[in-house]
């Protein structure tokens, strides 16, 4: 589907079927004012000695600026459902310059006291993305609907600003700039990269009937825990627990599950299944299932696969089964083939038929049936990021020769973080490994959780995946508010 023009001097286009279920998401607590499963991503950074803090900040936004005109879906924003790209005016480039000064204003944040707890608890319903420099703590934050972007999608975000700060980006605006360019680098919804027909046909419909009815019934299976209040309570604040481990003992567990050809999310979502049999309040339980979400791009062909289509939401979703009675490696073989295999071609053929049935049901929902409501999700969802360092480098150069002879970088990455605002009785787990250590966070709202339940699974995942791989594995620090992040030592990659 194409840009269209308007007569207000906008270009509209509708959203793709998976930014209509991620842009639903976000505002169903719209009369909070706040957003639900906003991202956050987050790096401690050290920057070169040379820069002072006018300096730091002024490099920040001027690589932010540079980086909306290689990604100009930054600046869009959304009406209904429709992204809407705002025209200026060509003459001579002054149009263009105010208004990316503008646009730079209202998105790129200087917090001299907030911490990034403070701004995650706060996370409001916003237009556009936020670049945050918290000078006090070295962190970078990137704010953004799930709408415009995925998980891995902000981490190729965040690496091009990097680079665009070490190369020290004077020119702001392409010499070349037009409106045709911008538009022509917005990347396309999923449907069209993964080139799902326009056209539905008998097949497609079967497909997309199938997994759409198997996921459904998935879904619907989902173990809930024990929640704080009632259906009637509102949500409190967004809030995070995490843990890192250390170098060695993540490296432990990477071999074990080599050597027992299994993959460590398999492992992970096999512990969490654990946990949650030992948490649920459910009765005579026998299978966890889970909503995951999963990276569509490596399956995406060329260019659609790259960096240089980092601001889109490229995900799906499964929903895998793990039996209360099956065996630890019964349950990560299953797993590890499941995630190894669940996409394929008849899927992405069936993508736009698919995601069109799925955002249609949430945006035109069938009349309630009669009888008591049922228990709003209270379950655990895991969603795995893989080696983060496939994406964001640990350090940034101003150029090759630097890099080659080892010289101070411009750009060091210390510690990374990734996260979204749950405004529901919903936990999510995230697990991630950052210059050799393995990271466990989960996502939670206060009101319905105290801080012990997110710990209490933390530890119980640990103690399973300990118990089963027959390590002994040891923690880096505790994430908890307020911590001093430049006294956590950081280690080479």
């Amino acid at each position: 589907m194409s840009w269209k023009s308007s007569a207000d001097g906008t270009w509209r286009k509708e959203l793709g079927g998976v930014e209509k279920i991620y842009r639903f998401q976000s505002t169903i607590f719209r009369g909070t004012g706040r957003e639900h499963w906003g991202l956050y991503t987050v790096c401690q950074v050290k920057l070169a000695a040379i820069l002072n803090s006018d300096d730091i900040i002024a490099a920040l936004c001027n690589a932010w600026k540079a980086l909306r005109f290689e990604f100009p879906a930054l600046t869009l924003i959304v009406d209904g459902y429709e992204a809407v790209y705002t025209d200026v005016v060509e003459e001579d480039g002054i149009g263009v310059q105010s208004a990316v000064e503008d646009w730079a204003k209202k998105t790129f944040l200087v917090e001299p006291l907030l911490t990034m707890e403070e701004l995650l608890a706060d996370y409001k319903l916003h237009d556009l993305p936020e670049l945050i420099w918290l000078p006090a703590t070295s962190q970078i934050v990137l704010r953004v609907s799930h709408w415009r972007v995925d998980g891995i999608g902000t981490c190729m975000l965040l690496n091009r600003l990097f680079n665009l700060i070490s190369t020290k980006a004077a020119d702001v605006i392409p010499g070349d700039w037009s409106i045709e360019k911008d538009l022509a680098k917005i990347s396309p919804s999923l449907e069209d990269a993964a080139g799902s027909p326009m056209a539905s046909n008998q097949e497609i419909e079967n497909t997309a009937r199938e997994i759409s009815t198997t996921f459904r019934e998935k879904a619907l299976q989902s173990i809930g825990l024990p929640y704080n209040g009632d259906r009637t309570t509102p949500p409190g604040q967004a809030a995070v627990q995490a843990t890192t481990f250390t170098t060695e003992t993540s490296k432990a567990l990477v071999a074990e599950c080599k050597a027992r050809k299994i993959s460590v999310t398999a492992a992970i979502h096999a512990a969490l299944a654990a946990a949650t049999f030992e948490l649920t309040s459910a009765k005579g339980v026998d299978e966890y299932v889970t909503i995951m979400a999963v990276s569509y791009r490596p399956y995406l062909k060329e260019p659609y696969n790259s960096e240089a289509h980092a601001c889109q939401t490229y995900v799906s979703s499964i929903a895998p089964t793990v039996s209360k009675n099956a065996s630890f490696d019964q349950q990560t073989t299953t797993l590890t083939e499941l995630f190894k295999n669940w996409n394929c071609e008849k899927m992405s053929h069936a993508l736009r038929e698919l995601y069109h049935g799925a955002s249609q049901a949430l945006l035109s929902p069938p009349p309630c049936s009669a009888g008591p409501l049922p228990n709003p999700p209270s379950g655990i969802t895991h969603s795995n990021l893989g080696v983060i360092d496939n994406f964001i480098k640990c350090r940034y150069y101003d150029n090759k020769e630097s890099e080659l002879l080892e010289k101070t970088p411009i750009v060091e990455v210390n510690r990374f973080r990734f996260g979204v605002s749950i405004l529901t009785r919903q936990m999510l787990l995230y697990p991630w490994t950052f210059r050799g250590q393995l990271n466990l966070s989960i996502n939670y709202n206060d009101a319905y959780y105290d801080a012990d339940t997110p710990h209490k699974v933390l530890d119980l995942v640990q103690q399973k995946l300990e118990e089963e791989l027959h390590l002994k594995l040891e923690r880096l620090c505790i994430l908890e508010k307020n911590i001093d992040y430049n006294t956590i030592d950081t280690i080479g990659s």
